[in-house]
């Protein structure tokens, strides 16, 4: 089998047929692939050649494909199947036709629009739903398993066109149960660091709950919070969590939301919300649902990214047209065709 690292058009990789690549990260490259038993693409995730050489990284992979195998929750990204093809480690998850919540923000500063406060609102406190059930997530003998996803970020907060919001990527995720990484580890992306991980103390789920409220300053202000400068210097504001009020940005902000997001904010996890739902209920009071909803936030993904929801429409019917009879698979809704 030709090398998935740089696969050909329509590559056999095991069971899957290799499409596209989508993205090639740090430690993963991210294809657009079909299972030979399934009609639907998924997102097919393999560790990277340089990588499986590492052990603590192929370890820590490893760790991802379990974890994500145990989740089931519509807020979290779905995984179908996890294995080794001929030495390549892989995770096929459900492929979010889409963007980044990244994306949609840097859409908006190129158009000067920003997000309406209300979907912001909607989109942090479905990552909330989110985080609440990975942190309250047990084994399959009921066993809590303390799970800090660490990398809460625009970056990883996906958004369909089908108006779903899906937390993803549990690549550096902290399984508490499994004791066998040290919770200090500092990963994640720098900006989306909690006090407790840049100062190496201990960290819980709580370190969830700042990159959320980091995530829910930004939307509303539209700037960056701990950012620009030597790392340094940006590590040495994390620590200090020294955070301006959202309303210095935006003076019409009700008191309530502000208090909320600093409550996230907060430099002892202890004065923080306690759980990720104690944060979504404290933002209901901000934001309405019939504004900001799913068929909003669908009609608001192809305005502001007219190209790729023109091209997902061409796949759609092009799939259509081959299998008229097919219907989609996975959880319903799924952006999966």
């Amino acid at each position: 089998m030709s090398e998935v690292d740089r696969p050909a058009p329509a590559t056999l990789f095991g069971a899957y047929s290799v499409v596209a690549e989508l993205g090639r990260g740090g430690m993963c490259n991210v294809y657009r692939a079909r299972h030979d038993d399934r009609d639907h693409d998924v997102a097919l995730k393999v560790l990277r050649e340089d990588r499986r050489r590492d052990p603590q990284m192929v370890e820590m992979f490893i760790t991802e494909a379990d974890l994500a195998m145990l989740l089931d929750h519509p807020n979290l990204i779905q995984t179908f199947d996890a294995g080794e093809v001929e030495g390549q480690h892989y995770i096929a998850m459900e492929l979010i036709e889409g963007g980044t919540l990244e994306r949609l923000l840097r859409r908006g500063r190129e158009i000067a629009a920003p997000l309406p406060l209300d979907f912001a609102l909607f989109a942090v406190s479905e990552v909330l739903e989110g985080l609440h059930a990975l942190h309250t997530a047990t084994g399959q003998t009921g066993r809590p398993l303390g799970l800090i996803h660490r990398d809460v970020s625009p970056q990883n907060i996906f958004l369909s066109f089908d108006g779903r919001i899906i937390l993803g990527d549990f690549g550096v995720a902290l399984v508490q149960a499994y004791g066998d990484v040290d919770p200090r580890l500092v990963l994640g992306k720098l900006g989306y660091l909690a006090p407790e991980m840049v100062l190496q103390e201990d960290v819980d789920h709580r370190a969830d709950i700042f990159a959320a409220g980091v995530v829910l300053w930004e939307l509303i202000t539209g700037e960056r919070l701990f950012y620009g400068g030597p790392e340094a210097e940006v590590l040495e504001r994390i620590a200090d969590a020294r955070v301006a009020r959202p309303s210095r940005y935006k003076s019409s902000l009700h008191p309530g939301l502000d208090e909320a997001v600093l409550t996230a904010l907060a430099r002892r996890p202890k004065d923080r919300f306690e759980t990720a739902e104690q944060m979504m209920v404290a933002l209901e009071p901000f934001w309405s649902r019939s504004l900001a909803n799913p068929y909003g936030l669908a009609a608001l993904l192809a305005a502001m990214l007219p190209d790729e929801a023109r091209a997902h429409r061409r796949r759609l019917e092009a799939q259509h047209r081959t299998r008229p009879g097919s219907s989609p698979m996975g959880r319903p809704g799924s952006a999966g065709p």
